[in-house]
């Protein structure tokens, strides 16, 4: 039978998003560098999962958006961090400065249908290969 790094990263990961929520009162500052890599990354594989990149993004912002990248350098998943990136540039970092979002959950009423097939295109790669790649390198890792 085949390993699920996924739910094994999410049992290993699942206490420092904890700290970051419950000790930390959501203040990335107050963890380590290593915890708020594995914090975000946590929140990437259970959102990503769950409903995809927007959702991540949208769901934790710039901040952990940056912390789960660092950690994805740091691990050496360059393929994953390539897709994410790409991703960010082309559909979110537009948003940064627009007077129109007030909160990350008001970027996804201004997608265009290229947004969207590029989410799809990113999630998928995700689901498929991505995901479980990365669980087991950030296991390896930390």
């Amino acid at each position: 039978m085949d390993e699920d790094f996924s739910d094994k990263f999410d049992e290993y990961a699942i206490e420092f998003a904890k700290k970051l929520e419950y000790s930390c009162g959501g203040d990335w500052a107050k963890l380590d560098s290593d915890e708020q890599e594995i914090a975000a990354l946590w929140k990437l594989i259970v959102d990503m999962y769950n409903g995809g990149f927007e959702q991540f993004f949208c769901n934790w912002g710039f901040d952990c958006y940056q912390f789960a990248m660092r950690g994805l350098k740091r691990i050496g998943d360059s393929s994953l961090w390539e897709i994410l990136h790409n991703t960010y540039v082309k559909v979110f970092d537009r948003f940064k400065n627009d007077k129109q979002i007030k909160k990350y959950w008001d970027i996804p009423q201004f997608f265009t249908p290229e947004d969207e097939q590029i989410l799809g295109e990113t999630d998928s790669a995700f689901w498929e290969t991505e995901g479980e790649k990365m669980a087991k390198a950030a296991l390896e890792f930390y």
